[in-house]
């Protein structure tokens, strides 16, 4: 097809996950004649491989955990009858729902979607590669969202036999009866209390000082202890240097504190992190800017190319969907001429462990090791009436403020629905509430959501349900 022949569009959007179908929908909200380009499946990663079937089998390894607690409450249940098909099918079907929502939001606001591999063939065209066939579009932007793709570690024999990433991990391989994660981030830890509740032995090999190293440490601290009960093995400070065969068994090496060890294991699962996915797209020839495989872009999401912007995972790699969806709102509506912003300093981070933990904002760690002047309040949910009711009395609430102000600057939660009430906290720092506002504002009782007010109250040296201890 010649260029005079190709489809023209207002904007055109490479991927359709998280970034890329929210900011199709975005951008014909405005009006826009819109393109969906995706070679894959709509809603990317996060709806087919990552944050809704990694949920659903968390659900479920939550509900294999009811017979243990139910004891507690003086009540005596059945062990569970596990079938693993069912199991499947139940994430299957989440996501399948999703898929098909997304599917027909395209429909309903007038996106085009061409199903196939989008390249870069111009700064205004576009080439639509699927079984053999090209089609060429024309567009007068152009939204680059590709997404991330799980990060390969250069280590010998990572690539063998019974080797899986976190993509392939939702499909709840095996379950295997010994598990080696490598890596103890957020989805080497989701994947741990996947597994284990499904009968696996886990063990977590960690090159960092502790698992979640982005987190709290006091987060981190109470997660170890949680995972620890739960029979899995963790081990940082580790570097695995080799990974081969043994007996039918998967023989993983690592270093821990100069001396070496080994572990054995039906499968391995490979959680470092991931990567922007950005190859083959045709940046190096149209000379868009990139470091180490992520797209630049400026505060517009702009690339070095006028008509050319860019969002989600293909900035940085880090699988936030959330961060993802408004930087592709943000991005259309730059590209159309209106203001778009992204506040990058109240982005809330998810990690659906057992306890949960959540963040956003300055953490006390990060405040300290800068030298920050700060105010720290932080309530225990062993002091909440509803976390003694049902029993939930693992965690806190930290709240992170400006030592003269009283500004919110950030906080962390963990324990019993973490992963809800940040977005309390990250409305606190988005609309740059004081520790007095949050303490001012009434909260129902009996609910999680009063550790919150409390843990204010505490920065205030006011704490009511708990002693004072003013940071």
């Amino acid at each position: 097809m010649t260029n005079s022949e190709a489809r023209k569009f207002d904007i055109a959007v490479i991927g359709g996950g998280p970034a890329g179908y929210v900011a199709a929908i975005r951008a014909a909200q405005l009006g826009a004649h819109i393109a969906l380009v995706e070679e894959r499946d709509l809603g990317g990663t996060c709806l087919n491989r990552g944050c809704i079937p990694s949920k659903a089998l968390l659900k479920c390894a939550e509900i294999l955990e009811v017979p243990r607690m139910a004891k507690r409450f003086g009540i005596s249940l059945a062990e569970p009858d596990v079938n693993l098909e069912r199991v499947r099918a139940h994430k299957d079907r989440a996501v399948k729902q999703l898929v098909s929502g997304v599917a027909s939001l395209m429909k309903s606001n007038g996106v085009e979607v061409f199903a196939g591999r989008g390249t870069l063939a111009g700064t205004d065209q576009i080439c639509v590669s699927s079984d053999g066939e090209v089609e060429e579009i024309g567009a007068e932007n152009i939204i680059l969202a590709t997404g991330s793709l799980p990060l390969q570690l250069p280590i010998p024999g990572a690539d063998g036999e019974n080797i899986f990433d976190s993509d392939q991990a939702v499909d709840l391989l095996g379950p295997p009866t010994n598990l080696v994660i490598v890596g103890g981030g957020y989805v080497g830890c989701e994947f741990a209390c996947i597994y284990s509740a499904f009968g696996t032995k886990v063990t977590i090999i960690e090159m960092l000082e502790r698992i979640v190293p982005g987190e709290d440490p006091d987060a981190s601290e109470l997660l170890t202890r949680s995972l620890q009960k739960r029979g899995v093995q963790i081990n940082c400070n580790s570097k695995v240097v080799s990974i081969g065969d043994a007996s039918g068994r998967k023989r993983v090496e690592y270093e821990q504190a100069g001396e070496g060890d080994v572990v054995e294991a039906d499968m391995v699962l490979m959680a470092a992190g991931r990567r922007a996915y950005t190859e083959g797209l045709g940046l190096e020839e149209l000379g868009i800017n990139t470091e180490r495989g992520r797209i630049r872009v400026d505060e517009n999401l702009q690339t070095n190319v006028p008509n050319i912007y860019a969002a989600g995972d293909c900035l940085r790699g880090i699988g936030l969907a959330h961060l993802a969806s408004h930087e592709g709102i943000a991005a259309a509506e730059n590209a159309l001429g209106e203001s778009g912003e992204v506040n990058y300093d109240a982005v809330p981070g998810c990690i659906f462990t057992h306890p949960e933990i959540a963040s956003v904002g300055v953490k006390e760690h990060q405040a300290d090791e800068e030298g920050m002047d700060i105010t720290v309040g932080k309530f225990p949910y062993s002091a909440l009436g509803k976390a003694a009711a049902v029993g939930e009395r693992e965690g806190f609430v930290k709240l992170v403020a400006e030592a003269g102000s009283k500004r919110v600057i950030g906080g962390t939660i963990v324990g019993p629905a973490a992963t809800d009430l940040i977005a309390e906290v990250t409305l606190a720092v988005q609309a740059e509430m004081t520790l007095d506002e949050v303490a001012a504002t009434i909260h129902s009782h009996p609910t999680f959501a009063e550790g919150v007010m409390e843990a204010a109250l505490a920065g205030l040296g006011r704490a009511i349900h708990f002693p004072p201890a003013v940071r």
